[in-house]
């Protein structure tokens, strides 16, 4: 209404002008529209086969850490060997590819010999096998025993105890395993030297103040292995607690223990299905302070991850199961169970967040508290990197 008064009480030279301004711009903005619409822009053109197949072969090698595999491309469909799939959730992989730009189909053969597509001599196949050596590499060779309570991660969760002093605490982990280097091994399998570094920590919240109660800090170095169904590793890691200021303030009738250690452990696992995994193992405490603290452990448990999965693939249902017997404990079984959701990116390979409620009943594992019975349920976040 203001442009129309403005032309009707104004000076005809002037409303005549800007009409036409105004004409030539909409005819710009037409000419401009007819020639995006007419031509076949650079994002709309065929994509090749050749795109496809790098874009396809570094999802597999730096997202879900294939490492021994065979990819080819042709006509827009993917295909690859499954024998260096194990442990990898095949679904999410084929969601994962396809959601590429130009993937028509993705088929996973259980072996090289099975009927491959024909691919053009300029373009040819992928050994993800070549180039997957070396220093800092992506993912790692022998995954996560989720349900440890002592495997470094970064994890926020609550916990309400049925026994001891505590009544409701939280309990915060900070850490991470990251593989150093990587190469081949014997039996068609890789090995790789691994850090691992953590720090577990356990806040009171029925105190006023959100008392520290105590601190475990974990460094260990591992050499992992895998060929296979079937992984394993030797760690040598070192453990030291710490009771937290506020605690010793508000409970001055505890008699703090130094207790810190060192342990040589082995655990062996094995994907019997791709949707459980079994571990078992044992170590030996090599160094303890107080010396009195009985050297053997053992640990065993099962994992289950859903084959069936919600909201098209974004949300899976899985389940955990640790249990662990040390003679510091006199043999009494620690059980940890936790049962819950991962929520899935397709394009991200093993990183992951996960909701979980957990059940734990047994020698608590937290610092010098070992001799005292812990039985808590929790709920919590748990992130995988």
């Amino acid at each position: 209404m203001t442009a129309l008064t403005i032309i009707e009480v104004g000076d005809p030279a002037t409303a005549i002008h800007t009409i036409g301004r105004t004409v030539r711009l909409l005819t710009v903005i037409l000419a401009i529209c007819l020639v995006l619409f007419e031509t076949n822009p650079a994002w709309s053109r065929p994509v090749t086969d050749e795109y496809i197949l790098g874009f396809a072969t570094s999802v597999l090698r730096h997202e879900f850490n294939v490492i021994d595999a065979t990819l080819k491309v042709h006509k827009g469909v993917i295909w690859i060997n499954g024998s260096g799939l194990e442990g990898i959730n095949q679904d999410k992989l084929k969601r994962a590819l396809g959601g590429i730009e130009g993937v028509k189909q993705v088929v996973i053969s259980e072996t090289e010999e099975s009927a491959a597509p024909a691919v053009s001599d300029d373009i040819g196949a992928v050994n993800l096998s070549e180039g997957s050596s070396g220093f800092l590499p992506r993912g790692l060779l022998f995954a996560p025993l989720h349900a440890d309570p002592r495997w470094p991660h970064f994890s926020a969760a609550y916990r309400g105890y049925r026994t001891n002093d505590l009544t409701a605490a939280f309990a915060g982990t900070f850490g991470e395993t990251f593989s150093l280097y990587r190469n081949r091994a014997p039996l068609g399998g890789q090995w790789e030297l691994v850090l691992q570094a953590g720090v577990f920590s356990l806040f009171d919240l029925s105190a006023t103040s959100l008392d520290l109660v105590n601190a475990d800090y974990s460094v260990g170095v591992l050499t992992t292995y895998r060929s296979g169904n079937f992984s394993g590793f030797l760690r040598l890691s070192h453990q030291s607690s710490h009771l937290g200021d506020e605690f010793l303030l508000t409970n001055p009738g505890v008699q703090r223990i130094n207790l810190s250690y060192e342990v040589l452990d082995v655990k062996l696992a094995y994907d019997l299905f791709s949707w459980i995994r079994v571990y078992a193992g044992s170590g030996y405490l090599v160094h303890r302070d107080p010396s009195e603290v009985e050297p053997l452990t053992t640990q065993w448990g099962i994992e289950w991850t859903s084959p069936i999965q919600f909201f098209r693939g974004a949300i899976t249902p899985i389940g955990y199961a640790d249990f662990q017997s040390n003679e510091r404990s006199q043999w009494a079984i620690a059980q940890s169970i936790m049962a819950g959701l991962r929520f899935e990116n397709a394009r991200i390979g093993n990183r992951q967040l996960q909701l979980l409620a957990q059940y734990f009943a047994g020698p608590s594992p937290d610092g010098q508290f070992y001799t005292q019975h812990s039985h808590w349920f929790g709920v919590g976040l748990h992130f995988y990197f």
